[in-house]
């Protein structure tokens, strides 16, 4: 398919709009992306570990997608100010608030994770300073664990989302837009807001049972050209590539993760809506699919009846299980049938080869298992990349060591190493946090062993980055 083709197809499925009132204009700004190195080793690459200097979140910010098509489903007129390509250190503040205002908002909606909260505050701040009536409202992860916080450290946003937002924001918009906020009770659940002085609201989050219920993200308001060129990252199988969600939650409860955005309650959108999505996807032009789900085969019977649609749709689109999958939730029928569904890569979440780390961080496997599902998938036919995490609590340079003899006795086609990072909502988090006390908040990237927050036991920085390259060297 050629480009101008591939980008009419997206425009004319895409543009398909409700009738919206510009009266009441939302815009919805992510934060710049977080520009660290992004460590991988492969066998099909040299033999040290390359940071690769990409943007860390490369791929269309779905959650703000959501927001965004939950808001046009009732009619609100919505804007995307994306910054996912701008890199923090390099964006002018001035330009990106002229584009907000120039868009006339009624509200302004801001997404962040913990890595890009700073730049999310630069940009309210900034905005409130040229327009202080217009009410500015935070969600994203970083704002569903620390609601309180964030408003006390910014004074510039006016109330923080908990949870999914898709019908709690959409909710409190109409009390914003009634000038309601100042004078009367908000009986709603997932939101803390300003009144003068004072901070109100229930921070109990909201997550959402029926996710069938939720209209398909609202890709028609991203530069989705862009998106598409920067499927070049990916070595992908198919171009070009685009990313979707068909559940939300995880009811693991491992020590270093957090899961305040999307709960621990696992939830799903039926084989048929998934398909329908994907049927709109094929349509405009995409031909492979990230999937980046939590949990994505915690539901087994789901999956095989999604693969039975797949094939029965004739859909020829590849499929890249991104979001890790567990260890203890495949057999050899499950992945075969995804398999020949058109999954071709799947990420496991190995996290460490020491089944005493194992243990400690609740990841709820081992390492025969971790050996056995590798083994099987490589034997279907599948590319395997494992995440691993290095300095995990409980861990030592014998515990690493042990990491690097399994996977070399495993053999996956690629290992993404990170550094254990505790993020607020995890429950490391909660167990260390008056240690982190004064850190700055664009430390916390698990991707940059340069300036690691969190070292685990007696091991030290330098060991960390030895350990790095020796992923790199000892899986060649």
């Amino acid at each position: 398919m050629c480009i101008f083709s591939f980008f009419s197809k997206i425009h004319n499925l895409f543009n398909a709009k409700p009738k919206v009132n510009q009266k009441n204009r939302i815009v919805l700004v992510t934060a710049p992306s977080s520009l660290a190195p992004l460590y991988s080793s492969s066998s099909s690459e040299s033999s040290t570990v390359k940071p690769i200097d990409v943007p860390t979140i490369p791929m269309l910010p779905l959650g703000t997608a959501y927001i965004a098509a939950s808001l046009e489903e009732v009619g609100f007129d919505v804007k995307v100010v994306d910054l996912t390509f701008s890199m923090e250190e390099k964006y002018d503040i001035n330009k990106v608030t002229k584009a907000i205002l120039n868009l006339e908002p009624r509200v302004i909606g801001i997404s962040s994770f913990t890595s890009t909260i700073t730049s999310a505050y630069k940009i309210a701040n900034a905005v409130k300073k040229e327009q202080k009536d217009t009410p500015i409202v935070i969600g994203g992860p970083h704002a569903s664990a620390l609601p309180h916080r964030t408003l006390d450290e910014c004074s510039a946003i006016d109330a923080a989302i908990i949870g999914e937002g898709e019908y709690v924001f959409r909710d409190f918009v109409k009390f914003l837009l009634n000038d309601e906020l100042q004078s009367k009770p908000v009986d709603l659940k997932g939101v803390v807001f300003r009144r003068g002085n004072q901070l109100f609201g229930d921070p109990k989050p909201v997550y959402i049972e029926h996710l069938d219920s939720l209209p398909f993200p609202a890709r028609h308001l991203f530069d989705l050209k862009k998106y598409a060129e920067s499927s070049s990252y990916f070595n992908a199988k198919k171009f070009p590539v685009t990313s979707i969600m068909t559940s939300r939650g995880c009811p693991y409860s491992c020590l270093y993760c957090s899961r305040t955005s999307s709960g621990r309650r696992f939830r799903v959108r039926s084989p048929e809506n998934v398909v329908r999505e994907l049927e709109q996807l094929k349509k405009a032009g995409f031909n492979e699919v990230q999937i980046v789900d939590d949990d994505f085969t915690e539901d087994r019977l789901r999956i095989l009846e999604l693969c039975r649609l797949i094939k029965n749709k004739r859909l020829d689109m590849s499929f890249n299980l991104l979001g890790g999958i567990r260890v203890d939730k495949v057999d050899e029928e499950l992945l075969s049938r995804m398999y020949d569904a058109g999954c071709y890569v799947i990420h496991f979440g190995v996290e460490s080869g020491d089944d005493q780390v194992l243990k400690y961080i609740r990841k709820g496997i081992t390492a025969k298992q971790i050996k056995k599902a590798i083994q099987l998938a490589k034997r279907i036919g599948y590319k395997v990349i494992v995440y691993v995490i290095v300095g995990l609590p409980g861990s030592s340079i014998e515990s690493e060591k042990k990491t690097i003899s399994l996977l070399q006795e495993c053999g996956p086609d690629a290992t993404r190493v990170s550094i254990c990072t505790p993020y607020p909502g995890s429950t490391l988090w909660e167990t260390m946090k008056d240690q982190f006390e004064g850190v700055a908040w664009d430390r916390y990237n698990e991707s940059d062993v340069s300036n690691p927050i969190y070292i685990s036991g007696d091991q030290t920085k330098a060991q960390l980055q030895i350990w790095m390259d020796m992923v790199g060297v000892e899986l060649m």
